[in-house]
């Protein structure tokens, strides 16, 4: 089962659990401040009091999910997380059979590469890698990224096969309007399956996204490989756009076929 096909599984539950809630709430948030934070901006962001939190950062300390750092008395996430990611069985067959190719071809066009899975009605960078060169730009790995206007996220939409496309929808209008799913679905439907797409970054100026659909032996999409492209003033770079794109679809349809999928 691929990392969509587990997703698209999902049932929805009305149950509650306050207390479990803090503690995904403390996990989410922290996720985003790699820096960490103290007890007391936990509990402002959160809109809690201090004595509401305090318990739930002891036990998650005491379960090493957080970590304080004694000169700040900052809480942040401790590598726990990355472990448990990995035994992830599909992520972890991702990033097993795609890692030797990232690393090649970040060597080769000096620039960083990426690969994105959809999960939860968004995309999440699952394996990162970046070149040996002093200049990169690179997107942090376990980061989410938009479904709707990045290069990732079309590849994933418009290479999905109906019954994917019909349960990343469902999950994904938790996510965003009706009106932004809308002109991102009529934004895809000029865009080719199998095919390259180069899109100038959304985010970062200066930046052109190379994106390529990833497959497994079944033919639905598994992910999209993207290198965010940046040409350098001074002309230095290894390669040009069109080369670099080059090597970023046979990278792309190497990762695929090592996953078993032909043609």
């Amino acid at each position: 089962m691929t990392l969509v096909q587990a997703n698209l599984n999902k049932k929805k539950t009305n149950y509650s659990a306050p207390a479990l809630e803090k503690g995904l709430d403390i996990i989410e948030l922290l996720s985003s401040e790699p820096d960490g934070l103290r007890a007391n901006e936990i509990a402002e962001r959160l809109k809690k009091t201090y004595s509401e939190l305090f318990r739930m950062l002891v036990v998650l300390e005491q379960r090493s999910f957080i970590e304080c750092v004694s000169d700040t008395d900052k809480f942040k996430l401790s590598i726990k997380f990355f472990s448990l990611a990995n035994r992830f069985t599909p992520l972890k067959k991702l990033h097993n059979v795609s890692t030797p190719t990232l690393r090649e071809l970040a060597f080769e066009i000096e620039q960083s590469c990426h690969i994105v899975a959809f999960y939860s009605g968004e995309g999440h960078v699952v394996v990162q890698q970046d070149p040996i060169s002093d200049r990169i730009f690179s997107v942090r790995l376990g980061s989410t990224v938009s479904m709707l206007d990045t290069c990732s996220g079309k590849i994933i939409l418009s290479n999905a096969s109906d019954i994917q496309k019909s349960g990343m929808l469902k999950l994904m209008k938790d996510k965003y309007s009706s009106d932004l799913i809308n002109q991102c679905l009529t934004s895809i439907k000029s865009l080719k399956k199998h095919s390259l797409l180069k899109l100038p970054s959304k985010q970062v100026h200066g930046v052109c996204d190379i994106g390529y659909p990833v497959f497994d032996s079944s033919g639905e999409i598994l992910a999209a490989l993207v290198v965010p492209f940046m040409e350098f003033l001074d002309g230095s770079n290894r390669l040009n756009l069109d080369l670099a794109s080059d090597y970023v679809r046979k990278a792309a349809e190497k990762i695929s076929y090592d996953f078993g999928y032909e043609k």
